[in-house]
């Protein structure tokens, strides 16, 4: 079985393993890049974006539970199959790995045919969830009553007629269209530095208050940018536009699309609501959540509260499993409408 050209990554395999396993996946076509530790495996993540990953549960310094742990989100967001690779087999191994939500398992006894057939297997049912993704996505990024757009550097690739509307680009959008084309980040060298490192993975997720139109200064959205994934010399971001006044709620015939009112409000106000779901969240798993939709990073989110990046890292990832969402700006949707997103 040949699967040429795919990319797999492997952590702290021990020497003997390395030397035997890289064979096998180099002789089934796939590319090997290893680390020898778990810092180096979180670059090269990103770096290489792997088709799947093997990792060695018995680490140096952490296991191989706690890596998948810290990669979840990533892993998850990007439909990257990770399995674990165990010198013997070990039923609460499994049963531990498999609650966690470990996609599969290698142990020995090793070969050709059996390790060929388990990634097939996880590389089949990745790209079925990859397709039903586009498909969710596809019909999500028309219906939504926000201006959705996507970049892939600076330049604008695709957007939503919402978003052509509201920045005035009419039915269609003009091809080589940069974002900076569009709205004006050099008047605040705060946002023309968030952009920067936003546009360079620096950092996730940034978000641009009451920021205007190049073509007129006095109409001003608030501006939600999400760090997607680099592919190599091409970085893709996507974007969420709010306007933040009435009047262009009413010029550009906004007043039917309730959910984005209701959401700006949210985002906005000064007082909230009690929640209809109280309980659902945490309330830290609430402030982590308020700040994500901000635009605030991990780091700042963990400077801000007083806990450490894992921790935010920990919330996040149970935001995701009780919202059944797969990033931020989907669980802050979810947030919104289920009436979730302040803090009481």
């Amino acid at each position: 079985m040949e699967l040429p050209g795919l990319k797999v990554l492997l952590i702290e395999p021990d020497k003997k393993q390395n030397v035997f396993l890289t064979e096998i996946l180099m002789d089934l076509g796939f590319r090997v890049t290893t680390a020898k530790n778990v810092d180096t495996a979180i670059q090269k993540l990103f770096r290489h974006s792997p088709n799947l990953i093997i990792c060695q549960k018995e680490l140096h310094d952490d296991s191989g539970f706690l890596v998948f742990s810290m990669l979840r989100n990533n892993l998850f967001d990007y439909k990257t199959p990770f399995i674990l690779l165990l010198n013997v087999f070990s039923k609460k191994d499994l049963l531990l790995g498999f609650e966690m939500g470990i996609d599969s398992f290698l142990f020995p006894p090793f070969d050709r045919e059996k390790i060929g057939n388990i990634l097939h297997n996880q590389l089949e049912k990745s790209n079925l969830g990859k397709t039903d993704a586009v498909k969710q996505f596809k019909m999500f990024f028309e219906a939504t009553p926000f201006g959705i757009f996507i970049c892939r550097n600076k330049k604008i690739v695709e957007t939503n007629r919402l978003f052509n509307k509201l920045v005035r680009l009419g039915g269609k959008s003009k091809p080589n269209l940069l974002i900076t084309d569009i709205f004006d980040f050099e008047t605040d060298s705060a946002n023309e530095f968030n952009l920067l490192r936003c546009l360079n993975g620096i950092t996730k997720y940034s978000s641009f208050r009451a920021i205007s139109l190049q073509s007129d200064s006095t109409v001003r959205f608030n501006l939600f940018l999400n760090f997607v994934e680099n592919d190599g010399a091409s970085v893709k971001v996507t974007g969420l536009l709010i306007p933040i006044n009435d009047i262009d709620e009413q010029q550009f015939g906004l007043n039917n699309f309730k959910p984005m009112t209701e959401f700006h409000n949210k985002m906005t106000a000064k007082e909230s609501k009690p929640s209809e779901n109280d309980g659902f969240f945490t309330n830290r798993e609430k402030q982590v959540l308020k700040l994500s939709a901000e635009g605030a990073p991990i780091k700042q989110i963990a400077g801000q509260l007083g806990i450490s990046e894992r921790t935010v890292e920990k919330h996040r990832s149970n935001i995701f499993r009780k919202t059944n969402t797969g990033n931020i700006i989907e669980a802050i949707f979810y947030a919104n409408k289920k009436n979730l997103l302040e803090i009481n």
